[in-house]
């Protein structure tokens, strides 16, 4: 009951946010040949000081066009919009969950049902978990077809895998928006603080010397452009040991977010 109610208000919202996610990326696969044309006269980007612009311009103005592409496609499919429209949707639909219950006084309806509190977060969480990760494999996935209408090829092993580590990513924000909504009492101050961190995280990506202490470098474009290439196999994604393995790190991070939320629920008092 507490899983259909949550389907219920938030499924027009997963339409519109997955409709955002695709009409974000017809339009840069299917003008890519006129881009591409573009990038190769274009010298704007050679010296620019911000290094992570750099590489994506170096790596989507490569002579072998074929490359050049799978780059782009790793640009705007994923550090563009999974990390634009992704996490945003994680922000707006997590940051409802528990906080809204507080706002329009039904927290002590909820948390007085007879069911235990992890039952409560887990049917909040499934179908909001679905609304927002589902829509990045079905774009990312329709990409190939749009690739193909200007004799592109996107392969669908490392679209799908790319898809695993932008969900992991999106999933994380989304566990801790929603640990943020269990502690904070009104949506604007999950809001607040969850954009406060994304926004330092952001400051501290864009400065070079300090990059590999912010969550973007975990779903940047030196990330997805191997994966896409095929240079990134799968078990690297996943071994912290052997491989580079920051998909685990990633849902280690979520799992760490969830155990919270849920520790904090089981202590809130209506």
């Amino acid at each position: 009951m507490i899983a259909g109610k949550t389907w219920r208000e938030i499924r027009w919202m997963t339409l519109i946010y997955l409709l955002i996610f695709e009409l974000l990326a017809i339009p840069v696969l299917l003008l890519w040949p006129d881009l591409y044309d573009d990038f190769q006269r274009s010298t704007l980007f050679k010296n620019f000081p911000v290094h992570s612009l750099k590489r994506i311009f170096e790596g989507v103005s490569d002579k072998n066009e074929e490359i050049a592409f799978t780059n782009w496609a790793a640009a705007m499919l994923y550090f563009r919009s999974v990390n634009l429209v992704g996490i945003a949707g994680a922000v707006l639909f997590g940051t409802a969950l528990f906080a809204r219950e507080r706002e329009t006084r039904t927290l002590e309806f909820l948390l007085a049902r007879p069911v235990s509190r992890l039952s409560i977060l887990w049917q909040k969480t499934w179908p909001t978990t679905l609304a927002v990760l589902v829509p990045i494999f079905l774009v990312n996935w329709s990409a190939i077809y749009w690739s193909q209408l200007i004799d592109r090829e996107l392969k669908f092993a490392e679209i799908t895998w790319a898809s695993v580590h932008g969900a992991a990513f999106v999933w994380m924000f989304l566990a801790f928006t929603t640990w943020m909504s269990v502690r904070c009492r009104t949506q604007a101050h999950v809001a607040f603080w969850v954009g406060g961190i994304t926004i330092v995280q952001l400051g501290l990506y864009m400065t070079q010397r300090i990059r590999p202490y912010s969550l973007f470098r975990l779903s940047d474009f030196e990330w997805y452009g191997p994966i896409l290439a095929g240079h990134l196999k799968p078990w690297q994604m996943f071994d912290p040991i052997n491989g580079i393995g920051f998909t685990t790190w990633v849902l280690l991070a979520t799992a760490l977010f969830y155990f919270l939320a849920w520790r904090a629920l089981r202590r809130l008092e209506p």
